[in-house]
């Protein structure tokens, strides 16, 4: 698993598949709760990524909520993403579909 959600965000920048956003353009929010928690985004525009901490640059397409832990562990594989969303450790307002497309965009 992750160090920290920082490192988190930095390997998926590395794990990032530009060929999979192509014709994607959207705006994820993460409202991470619990130790090492916070703000974070990440924006795709037509197979290019941008992200960062803090407020998002523009209102979010969707908004992910979740213990900073548990989405480190769906990141790392270590946690099922619709376990955890069925489950209510993940929530999900707005745009669900952008969401789902998110895996695709890193591959997993």
């Amino acid at each position: 698993m992750f160090s920290s959600v920082t490192e988190m965000f930095e390997k998926l920048r590395e794990r990032f598949i530009p060929e999979k956003a192509r014709g994607d353009n959207g705006l994820i929010a993460f409202e991470l709760s619990g130790e090492g928690g916070g703000n974070f985004w990440l924006q795709v525009s037509d197979g290019a990524l941008n992200m960062g901490a803090g407020e998002p640059p523009a209102d979010a397409d969707a908004i992910l909520r979740a213990e900073a832990t548990d989405l480190m562990k769906i990141m790392s594989g270590e946690l099922n993403p619709m376990m955890a969303f069925m489950s209510g450790k993940v929530k999900v307002d707005r745009n669900m579909g952008m969401v789902m497309k998110l895996m695709g965009w890193f591959g997993m």
